[in-house]
């Protein structure tokens, strides 16, 4: 009779075998998602980039090179679309990590109904962009928008907002910050309130007044955390489409057209899907540039 390791040995390969099947068959669905709708479509728009494609004429396809990129450079449109992505970028970020900070700062206390007010601080994030774009039509129209009224109420002269080159741009950025100004809130005050109860209380045994205790104390001990934010709506606002293509759709002129407006216009409106492509990557590439600086300067700050 043989021993039991010989005998045990096929069969704890058998196992393991039908547990890698097992185990690729599971993983399947998830690959094939992946494959179908972010890598095919990533590799698929590069190859884009280096071609003269026309959406409407897709038997008239030449390679072309870098020539894509170095029109892009020559562009004053691409020009102005990415001087209005930065601002948008600089001043959406700006104020909902300044509003966010507040209110955080605010929430960090003892009051009845704040557990309420905290779950209802939520309710923007959870809409989404298009559906907040199309709310915000209403209530910014020239004629019959709430805030046209409340400002006739005030005896405040009213604009049409979204057909103003003067206003449109802010108007988007008023609500991307009404939107997403609630998840840096409720972000930054889980960081307020994860810092220990003992340092806080040394620091009013010290002396020391809630702002000093904020900028002192609280501040530099949830960086990190403030990075990340920033990091995450920086990234969210340079890419930003559905909202400002429902609001404006870049409008009037270009005074609110962001770089992703400008390549759905060019690609599906234009047909100029080489360059609508190129114009993608190179948001991408100055996105990444950002960020690498971004954390470089984070890591030499000790955040």
């Amino acid at each position: 009779m043989p021993p039991t390791s010989v005998i045990a040995g096929p069969i704890v390969a058998g196992w393991q075998i039908r547990e890698r099947r097992t185990a690729l068959l599971l993983l399947a669905p998830s690959v094939l998602y992946l494959i179908a709708l972010v890598i095919y479509p990533t590799v698929y728009s590069l190859w884009l980039a280096f071609q003269n494609y026309t959406l409407y004429r897709p038997d008239m396809v030449s390679f072309s090179g870098l020539d894509n990129f170095s029109d892009l450079l020559d562009s004053e449109v691409f020009g102005q679309s990415f001087r209005v992505t930065c601002l948008f970028s600089l001043f959406a970020v700006s104020l909902e990590l300044a509003i966010g900070l507040g209110v955080a700062v605010l929430l960090d206390r003892r009051m009845t109904g704040i557990g309420l007010l905290r779950t209802l601080l939520i309710v923007p994030v959870l809409i989404s962009p298009v559906g907040m774009g199309l709310t915000f039509r209403y209530i910014l129209a020239p004629t019959y928008g709430l805030l046209t009224y409340l400002f006739h109420t005030a005896g405040i002269p009213t604009a049409d907002w979204m057909a103003s080159t003067t206003w449109s741009l802010p108007a988007v950025i008023l609500v991307d910050v009404w939107q997403w100004t609630p998840f840096v809130t409720l972000i930054l005050l889980s960081a307020i309130q994860s810092v220990s109860t003992e340092v806080t209380e040394a620091a009013e045994l010290d002396g020391l007044t809630e702002w000093q205790k904020l900028t002192r104390i609280v501040l530099p001990l949830i960086r990190p955390v403030l990075a990340v934010v920033v990091l995450i709506r920086l990234i969210d606002s340079i890419r930003v489409f559905d909202l400002v293509f429902v609001l404006t759709r870049g409008g009037p002129g270009t005074s609110s057209e962001v770089l992703s407006v400008l390549s759905y216009i060019t690609g599906f409106t234009e047909g100029d899907m080489g360059s609508a492509a190129a114009m993608a990557w190179v948001t991408v590439a100055f996105l990444n540039i950002l960020v690498f600086f971004f954390l470089r300067v984070l890591s030499k700050t000790g955040a």
